[in-house]
């Protein structure tokens, strides 16, 4: 009796079973869940080929779209594609930079839990390998035009004309930026190794 009163007042469907619909009769961001429709799954793959990390992605995907909502207000900025692209680059820059910091300091954590601890075999950091971690510091370090063509074009899978398009230039410049960034990527690198 009390299994069939349960299975009575249970729902069809749970809240958390159906799948999301934002609310688009909000016309103050109303551009913005149109943004996250065309142009998200290419915000996706970006982040994944610069963070390769899901829990970055997602935290750097979530991030993007409030800081947009949050810097623009109620109105949508003139190119919101180049500007959305170019938010969650810096974001993920940033968040490949903190990585990098926390890397710096990761041999003094584990020294000092260890010397708490008594423990003779210190915790390894996650395994990222160096090369990956290289690149993107490289990446990182490069003018924000080269930068960003290199993100869109490489990492994002765009063509020139739709690079040229989102950055406002031509595709021929943005040819021309791309092979700057690749020459000054295989300098850093060539210097580290």
């Amino acid at each position: 009796m009390i299994a069939a009163a349960a299975t009575a007042s249970r729902p069809s469907v749970m809240p958390f079973e159906q799948p999301f619909q934002p609310a688009v009769n909000d016309a103050r961001h109303g551009w913005i869940v149109r943004l996250m429709a065309s142009d998200g799954p290419g915000i996706l793959r970006m982040l994944w080929r610069i963070l390769g990390r899901e829990a970055d992605v997602m935290d750097a995907y979530q991030d993007c779209f409030c800081k947009l909502a949050k810097l623009t207000g109620h109105r949508e900025p003139q190119n919101a594609r180049a500007y959305a692209y170019r938010i969650a680059s810096n974001i993920a820059i940033e968040l490949i930079r903190t990585r990098r910091r926390h890397a710096n300091h990761w041999d003094n954590v584990v020294a000092t839990r260890s010397q708490r601890a008594n423990d003779d075999k210190p915790r390894m950091a996650e395994a990222d390998t160096v090369r990956h971690d290289r690149l993107r510091e490289a990446i990182g370090q490069l003018p924000n035009h080269l930068r960003s063509v290199v993100v869109l074009r490489d990492l994002s899978r765009m063509t020139y004309d739709e690079v040229g398009k989102v950055l406002g230039i031509e595709p021929t410049t943005a040819r021309v930026y791309r092979r700057h960034a690749v020459v000054q990527l295989a300098k850093a690198l060539a210097t580290e190794d």
